[in-house]
């Protein structure tokens, strides 16, 4: 099994933070109701920047992140997403696990 794992940085525009971190939570609910594949999804918020926000998201396959991020649950969830961060703010790595607490690599 190939697991992937991604960190996600943005920033809110001014003013938005609070809608930001409203929305980011709807990803708990959509990927429980029925997105198998999920070991973990968290989300955080910078304690030296209130705008920040890092989420960190395992899944056991590719094909389970294409599951994630296809339809129109996650087209709507982008959508509004998009308009309240900065876009140059957003930066997403996909890395490879070299050793992890919780779960075996």
């Amino acid at each position: 099994m190939s697991r992937v794992t991604y960190f996600v940085r943005m920033v809110a525009k001014e003013g938005m933070a609070e809608e930001v971190r409203e929305l980011l939570l709807t990803n708990f609910t959509r990927i429980r109701e029925g997105e198998p594949g999920n070991l973990v999804f968290a989300v955080h918020r910078s304690t030296e920047d209130p705008n920040e926000f890092w989420l960190y998201e395992t899944w056991e396959s590719l094909e389970a992140v294409e599951a994630h991020e296809s339809g129109e649950a996650f087209e709507e969830y982008m959508r509004r997403l998009r308009p309240l961060v900065e876009g140059d703010s957003v930066v997403r790595g996909n890395t490879a696990q070299i050793e992890v607490l919780g779960y075996e690599v």
